[in-house]
């Protein structure tokens, strides 16, 4: 920790201060309601802004809000804005005969000066008033800051009835800083504008204005942050039995950590520390404790038995894809045991719990892998989010994952990716049909993938530590007539052709080879489907039925061996690359469900009816009846 050492201040002050030299004035927008360093100490962004200006000269400093109008940072200031507000030549002047003449827009700053000189201003205008004369004076440098801005001129600020004067106000005092005192160039009246979102200030004042500069308020550094937890990090629990090389590698790895977190929220670590009763040498442990609260780690709760059985549980759902199945098992052993390549014992990784690449012929069970997933893990079908990639096949649309940038259309809604993440950090997440996407996407997955984290363009950042990340694909699927007439070729040849598909894809179409590096042994390739499998799906399909006929009383018997054949026959003339999916619709319902259900509707049988579904020579080629009763 020796070698990071930190700034007095931060480092977007001396960015400010630069501007200032310059004569400009300020649009301050970010972490503007955190805690700041500035002179070794970590104070109020409020506090440290003035005491930041007292030291570039400026002798008058005042602010406003819209809840405790004009203020005035240091008795001088109020002095000296109450001396100029009661100028003889302000309060002296002639009243505003409207009879005469209509009133100009000087007879209106000229009646507003004269209430703001004769009480504390108010109002936005009055206030307005009172800086364009402090901005026109020579006498002391002033500077008026407007906290909260976007309320004063803002898109928040159209429905107020004076919204036109005060932006009116507004550029006129852009344009009317004077030096002073007259002839120094160092000092110059300013205003500063603060507001939490750049976008919702007009775009004439924070964009291609010669007269303002916009200073991005950061969020702490490295630096910031290491020096912030030296001074707390002795607050936590257990620290008092820490030697001081352990806690000096606990405030490293801490500082690493907490990237982009706001002081006031590091600060919070040692009330979670003590209450969780986590110490710092398990600082990722604690870190996630504190960003998802006090629930439960469903991994860390996850039940072992389950985890024994999660193979069986998982083939009941996907039929025939054992190799598949059985990777993400090994995923769930590895994040239920926690075991991995970290350097401290304690430490968990930041990546996502696993990361798969299912690809494979179309209808074989790739997304219902990931259902079966999400319900085994968290009991939940509902914690699977299902990006359909189709829709991210333009550029621009890459921004939905994210939100868009500060300044445009929609910023304020965030991604649908990072706020599906922020709300429920231990999720399925499943991208379909990932080769559709537009390449930059990529850059966010390579992202995912190698740090488990995304900002949004809010600056929020979601974490993608407890998340399983899985995306599918058809690539060179399109080949499969061509390659393997026969269904009967090998899983070992499904698989050669398939990785070798996703390799061309990356390194050739793409031109990513880093991409398909990073997804290592994730890429998991699902085999075609064996007559075996077939009938083995029908079966699984033709038990929904059966189980939906006995919630109404009924008894269902088929002929599953002539269903199984009759299925197997059909798919193999239609070619079983197009998938599983033809099996449930338009076959079993063609010929199962459809039938079955006329049958029910036209001879309207008592509860307890046993009823047989068999092949017939008809169209469709299995008809309905009523069994005897064997008594």
């Amino acid at each position: 920790m020796g070698a990071l050492t930190a700034p007095r201040g931060a480092p977007w002050l001396i960015r400010a201060y630069h501007e200032l030299q310059r004569r400009r004035h300020l649009v301050v927008h970010g972490n503007v309601d955190d805690l700041v360093r500035w002179n070794d100490r970590y104070e109020p962004f409020a506090v440290t802004l003035v005491d930041f200006l007292a030291v570039a000269g400026f002798e008058v400093i005042v602010r406003y809000n819209l809840v405790d109008g004009l203020t005035y940072c240091t008795e001088s200031s109020r002095e000296f804005v109450r001396g100029h507000l009661s100028d003889r030549k302000v309060r002296t002047a002639p009243p505003i005969n409207r009879r005469d003449r209509p009133a100009t827009s000087a007879d209106v700053l000229e009646q507003q000066l004269l209430a703001a000189g004769q009480a504390q201003p108010r109002t936005a205008l009055d206030v307005l008033a009172v800086a364009l004369r402090l901005m026109t004076q020579t006498e002391k440098p002033c500077v008026v800051i407007v906290e909260s801005a976007d309320l004063l001129v803002g898109a928040a600020s159209e429905l107020s009835a004076d919204h036109v004067e005060q932006v009116a106000y507004v550029r006129r005092l852009l344009a009317s800083g004077a030096a002073a005192p007259p002839g120094e160039q160092r000092h110059h009246n300013t205003m500063i504008f603060v507001t939490r979102e750049l976008g919702s200030l007009p775009t004439w004042l924070r964009r291609d204005n010669p007269h303002v500069a916009t200073v991005l308020a950061d969020r702490p550094g490295l630096a910031e942050r290491a020096a912030f937890l030296r001074e707390s990090v002795p607050a936590y629990y257990g620290a008092g039995e820490m030697t001081a090389e352990a806690r000096d590698t606990a405030t490293r790895v801490l500082a690493n950590l907490t990237d982009g977190m706001t002081i006031v929220d590091i600060g919070a670590l040692s009330v979670t520390s003590q209450v969780a009763r986590i110490a710092p040498t398990m600082p990722r442990r604690l870190v996630a404790r504190h960003r998802f609260g006090l629930r439960d780690d469903p991994w860390e709760q996850l039940d072992i038995s389950k985890i024994k059985s999660a193979e069986e549980l998982l083939s009941r759902r996907v039929v025939g894809q054992l190799p598949a199945v059985r990777a993400v098992t090994d995923v769930l052993v590895n994040a239920r045991v926690g075991l991995d390549f970290v350097s401290d014992g304690q430490q968990t990784g930041t990546r996502p719990k696993g990361v798969f690449f299912f690809v494979g012929p179309t209808g074989v069970g790739k997304t219902e892998l990931a259902k079966a997933l999400a319900e085994l893990v968290f009991d939940d079908e509902s914690a699977l989010r299902r990006f359909d990639m189709s829709e991210y096949s333009q550029e621009h649309t890459s921004e939905r994952l994210t939100g868009a940038p500060p300044g445009f259309v929609g910023h304020d809604h965030g991604g649908t990716l990072t706020n599906w993440v922020l709300e429920r950090p231990f999720s399925v997440l499943l991208f379909d049909e990932i080769e559709k996407a537009h390449e930059k996407i990529m850059d966010k997955f390579l992202q995912i993938i190698d740090d488990g984290r995304l900002t949004d363009g809010q600056g929020r950042t979601a974490y993608f530590t407890h998340s399983i990340v899985i995306f599918t694909s058809n690539i060179g699927a399109g080949d499969l007539r061509r390659t393997f007439g026969d269904p009967s070729m090998s899983y070992e040849a499904v698989k050669e052709h398939f990785t070798q598909a996703v390799a061309d894809h990356f390194t050739t179409t793409l031109r990513r080879p880093e991409l398909l590096g990073r997804l290592g042994s994730g890429i998991v390739v699902f085999d075609l489907l064996r007559e075996s499998v077939i009938a083995g799906i029908c079966d699984k399909f033709l038990d929904q039925i059966r189980t939906s006929a006995r919630a109404r009383g009924y008894d269902l018997v088929f002929d599953r061996t002539a269903i199984g054949r009759a299925v197997i026959d059909e798919l193999t003339r239609r070619g079983v690359a197009l998938g599983a999916r033809q099996i449930r619709s338009p076959l079993l319902e063609q010929w199962v469900r459809v039938p079955l259900n006329r049958w029910v509707l036209e001879n309207q049988p008592p509860p307890g009816t046993r009823i047989f579904v068999h092949r017939a020579d008809t169209s469709p080629p299995f008809v309905v009846d009523a069994m005897d009763d064997p008594s």
